[in-house]
This record gives C-alpha cells, sequence and structure tokens, in this order.
C-alpha cells in the first residue's frame, strides 16, 4: 500500500471528523442561547411591568450537574491573627452559637454558618473614595483567600454612606453563590465584613437541562411584583451559578443551579430555581442587632 497515499487519506479524515465536530459544538451552543427575539420579547414584556434591566443578560443555558459541598470549618485562631493587632487583649465570649472575640473597637463573631467582623473606629482624614474602598477589601480577599482559596471580584456598589464591594468562589467557571465575602468601607473608615464558605465540590448527578433566562425573567417578574408592587424596579445584576437553599429538606448541602438577581435599593439578592423555575428569596438574613 501507497504509505504517502494512506497519510494523505488519513489528514483528509481528520480535517472532516474535526470540522464536524465543529458544525455539532457550534449547533449545540445555538440550542441554548437564546435568541435576540427573545431578549427585546422579555425585555419588552418588562418594561410593561414597570421593570428595567440596567445590565447584561446571561444568554447561554447549557445543561447543569447538581453538586454538592461540605461546610467550610472556620479556624478561629487563624481568624484572630487576621482580624487583629495583639490576640493576647482580646476578651472572648459565647452568646447562643456564636464565639465573639473583641478588641477595643474591633469584633469577631464566627459560627458554624459565617463569619462576622466590624471595626467601628473612625479614621481621621479618611480619604474615601471607590479606589481607597477597593484598596482596603482586596487586602482582606488577599489574606483570606490564604485560607478559603481563590476569589474572584463579583460586585462593587456605591450606597448612600458606604461602598459594597464582594468577592465569589468558581466551580467550572460558574459561580458559588454561597461562597462570598462581602466588605463594607464606610465614609468615615468604620468596616464591616462578612465570609461565608464550602469547599470541596463533587458533582452528583448528570448534566440536567435549566431554564432560560428569558423564562427566568419572567418568573422572577411576577415574583418581585408580589413582594414590591407599586414601584418601579431596577435590576443591577442577573447572573447564573450555583446556590445552596438553607432549609431543612437540603441536609446534604445540594448546591444547585440558580439565576441570581440584584435590584436597585436592595442589598440582598433574589434567586430563580434554573431547574424549575420557581421564585425564591434569602430568609437567614444575619442580624446583628441579635448577635450583639
Amino acid at each position: 500500500m501507497d504509505t504517502k497515499l494512506a497519510k494523505n487519506y488519513t489528514i483528509i479524515f481528520l480535517v472532516i471528523l474535526n470540522l464536524i465536530l465543529f458544525i455539532i459544538g457550534f449547533l449545540l451552543e445555538e440550542k441554548y442561547k437564546i435568541t435576540k427575539e427573545q431578549q427585546n420579547t422579555i425585555i419588552s414584556y418588562l418594561e410593561k411591568e414597570n421593570i428595567k434591566i440596567y445590565t447584561d443578560i446571561p444568554k447561554n443555558y447549557e445543561p447543569m450537574p447538581q453538586i454538592s459541598m461540605k461546610k467550610t470549618k472556620n479556624d478561629d485562631l487563624s481568624l484572630q491573627k487576621i482580624f487583629f493587632d495583639n490576640s493576647s487583649n482580646l476578651i472572648r465570649t459565647e452568646k447562643f452559637e456564636n464565639t465573639i472575640f473583641k478588641e477595643g473597637n474591633k469584633t469577631l463573631t464566627i459560627n458554624n454558618l459565617f463569619i462576622y467582623f466590624r471595626d467601628l473606629e473612625e479614621k481621621n482624614n479618611f480619604k474615601y473614595s471607590r479606589e481607597t474602598s477597593l484598596k482596603i477589601a482586596e487586602q482582606y480577599k488577599k489574606i483570606l483567600e490564604k485560607i478559603y482559596g481563590k476569589m474572584y471580584l463579583d460586585r462593587v456598589v456605591e450606597e448612600q454612606n458606604y461602598f459594597n464591594i464582594s468577592y465569589i468562589q468558581k466551580v467550572d467557571n460558574y459561580k458559588i453563590f454561597n461562597n462570598i465575602v462581602t466588605i463594607k468601607v464606610y465614609k468615615d473608615g468604620k468596616i464591616e465584613l462578612y465570609s461565608n464558605n464550602y469547599q470541596k465540590p463533587d458533582v452528583v448527578s448528570t448534566k440536567l437541562n435549566i431554564y432560560s433566562v428569558d423564562e427566568a425573567l419572567y418568573t422572577f417578574s411576577k415574583g418581585i411584583k408580589n413582594l414590591i408592587p407599586d414601584k418601579e424596579i431596577y435590576i443591577r445584576n442577573i447572573d447564573l451559578g450555583y446556590y445552596l437553599k438553607m432549609d431543612s429538606d437540603n441536609i446534604n448541602f445540594l448546591f444547585l443551579p440558580y439565576y441570581r438577581f440584584y435590584i436597585k435599593g436592595n442589598e440582598t439578592p433574589f434567586y430563580v430555581n434554573a431547574y424549575t423555575n420557581i421564585f425564591e428569596y434569602e430568609t437567614n438574613i444575619i442580624n446583628t442587632e441579635e448577635i450583639f
């Protein structure tokens, strides 16, 4: 057999195979992407409902598996070194399920669900700005990464008297909405930090179909109008990722695909389950008055 001819046939076969695979991949990608018409239709509908979108809309909705993650056990000693200059002067108290460390104007609260830190010292001649606030937040983020792993900038929002800066973790390029560090930097230099973390993701199902973003937006519009019926709604952010709904039925820390929505005037996100297309929102918000 002519080896040169056989080699040419092999090359031609591989080229054709790659072309076929490229076409299949392209068709599958297009299958799970909303069209321009779908996008325009849902935007038009929302405007009639007095809901406006001021952010990009995630267009892809490829099937996603369920994942399971374990709650990270917080190390009291490591966290003390991060948030306090001199641990020998710390006052430690226990309140309910919270372990509270205090030194001067600084307080650190640790429990099984989250860590919460606040520094109430007013800084003289504090130069309040987006740049300064991001610099402070980055310092905390880099230190916490040594304990909890890589984090990515999620949102920077300026409120009336502080910048709200959040970092988030990812699995397979999808955000884990529960794995978050939120830092508030106030005009007078005071700081608040909230952190929650889960580790070691494990895929526990095959990839399952999810609803497209236009369907999720329709569901969100119905849910948010039931909660806030008489006001104009401004959607600041929409993204797709994994979320752990904390309830008695979810004892195995099963994370499911969710669309996450932020609206103007509300720091708490709203969710639409991407499997079931059901509107949900967080009810287990930290009440700092109960802690202190």
